[in-house]
């Protein structure tokens, strides 16, 4: 595949394909698991979607240079140096910025007739501007990274999952219908309905917590090791799918848009489509 590399200059990006199962191994470190499932995707095709979505042009010329001198470690190193700079810090979910390079793919993969549909959701957590006011920008932040782990677990390896802005969030799903997509939102609400909370551990730390692996101060509990619960946390979601609109990204995104609002103005901690 051609890129720019940091000059502005287009060149072959070097995938390493020639290095075969030697250089899939390197897949580790961008958490990539391979799938047995051939329907999702192959090691192959799996490393070419890093390459297109995430590989920084200022990389590009170093890493072809060690591809070309046989040094694996460094090209692994390379890729990993990539890969972190995509993520959010706080969540662990892919930037902003890198949403824009997935959509294109994923039109240009529909276009090529290599992929039948994809599907969008955009969540936002419930009233997370009283979680800040209440309980502190630092229970906030636990807050957004434990919502961006529970979103991880639950997500299949093939979707992608981004940090959209504060408390926003957007999914990308391929080869997922409308109902598919829907289906998933709603497993998603009920995971953070269940699981993710806001209490107290010990006597004066305040932080978010997995209900699921929290000790909750019973009778014979010590109080210096459990929670007190103190509030629940709930998202709201907006589904649409990209075939249904159009083919059109832009519309995509206000018809999600449009129904995470139905969502919230329907009471909250619900999925809309």
């Amino acid at each position: 595949m051609n890129v720019l590399n940091q000059q502005g200059e287009e060149i072959e990006l070097d995938t390493g394909f020639r290095f075969s199962n030697a250089f899939f191994s390197l897949l580790d470190f961008i958490k990539t698991p391979d799938l047995e499932d051939a329907k999702r995707t192959t090691s192959e095709l799996q490393c070419e979607f890093f390459y297109r979505d995430t590989m920084n042009y200022a990389f590009v010329d170093s890493h072809n240079q060690h591809l070309e001198d046989g040094r694996l470690d460094l090209a692994a190193k390379n890729l990993n140096e990539i890969n972190n700079l995509s993520l959010d810090n706080l969540t662990g979910l892919k930037k902003k910025e890198y949403l824009n390079r997935k959509l294109i793919s994923l039109e240009s993969e529909i276009y090529l007739g290599q992929l039948a549909d994809f599907s969008l959701i955009m969540c936002d957590l419930d009233k997370f501007k009283a979680i800040n006011d209440d309980f502190g920008h630092s229970a906030g932040d636990d807050t957004l990274a434990l919502f961006g782990k529970l979103l991880t677990e639950t997500l299949r390896p093939t979707d992608f999952a981004y940090r959209y802005g504060g408390e926003e969030f957007l999914i990308l799903l391929p080869e997922t219908s409308l109902h598919e997509a829907t289906l998933v939102a709603e497993r998603l609400r009920l995971v953070i309905d269940e699981r993710l909370q806001i209490g107290n551990y010990g006597l004066n730390h305040v932080t978010a917590f997995d209900l699921s692996k929290a000790n909750i101060l019973s009778d014979e509990g010590d109080i210096n090791d459990a929670f007190f619960l103190a509030r629940d946390v709930t998202c709201s979601f907006g589904v649409a799918n990209y075939l249904d609109n159009d083919q059109s990204a832009e519309t995509l995104f206000d018809a999600a848009d449009e129904h995470l609002y139905i969502a919230k103005e329907n009471g909250r901690n619900q999925v809309s489509a």
